[in-house]
């Protein structure tokens, strides 16, 4: 009997490739090496607010949907002015001055309620102004997308105000935040999306 011969080793079978880190990312320290100072693991950002898949609402698409929500008001109020300028000038000329002072004063108060209420009431209604359906946005909740009530609307507007005290720098911040929220968003907790 001969004796048996061990068999030949075997070379060791390749190795995939280790994945390699995005361009400029900084590269992780091997398994089992102590992390360098100043180095962390950090878990992925949770993205909280709308559904996903749901696209943002764009710059141009906003500011444009401001502008015809200006123009829709003003129309409002120009309307409102002439048929109240005509009230006050005929009790005027029949001199009945209590009659055109009692024009006058519901005539302040019905622009001012008007122009405080108009963006509120389309954002609580539906999170959206006639502007922003004619070009397919609406507001909603930044928290889960969900319609906005009359409190986070009267914030918003609210927010509007203190974007134009600072120069309007609340409104720059659209282009800052990668939510594209202005200062009026982060203080009603909304954003603007399409749809």
């Amino acid at each position: 009997m001969e004796p048996q011969q061990p068999p030949a080793p075997q070379p060791p079978a390749p190795q995939p490739p280790a994945p390699q880190p995005p361009m400029g990312a900084p590269t992780p320290p091997p398994m089992g090496a102590p992390t360098p100072p100043g180095m962390s693991w950090q878990a992925p950002p949770i993205d909280s607010g709308p559904a996903p898949g749901v696209k943002f609402a764009g710059y141009g698409a906003r500011l444009v949907a401001y502008i015809v929500d200006a123009i829709v008001l003003g129309i409002v109020i120009a309307v409102l002015s002439v048929v109240f300028i005509a009230l006050i000038a005929g009790a005027a000329a029949n001199d009945s001055g209590g009659a055109a002072i009692g024009s006058t004063f519901i005539y302040v108060i019905l622009i001012l309620v008007v122009s405080v209420l108009y963006f509120p009431y389309f954002w609580a209604n539906g999170g959206a102004t006639p502007g922003m359906k004619m070009l397919h946005i609406r507001v909603v909740r930044d928290a889960d997308g969900g319609p906005i009530g009359w409190g986070p609307a009267i914030l918003r507007l609210i927010g509007y105000w203190v974007n134009s005290v600072v120069l309007y720098v609340g409104y720059i911040w659209i282009f800052i935040d990668k939510r594209r929220r202005g200062w009026h968003d982060l203080i009603a907790g909304t954003v603007v999306i399409e749809g």
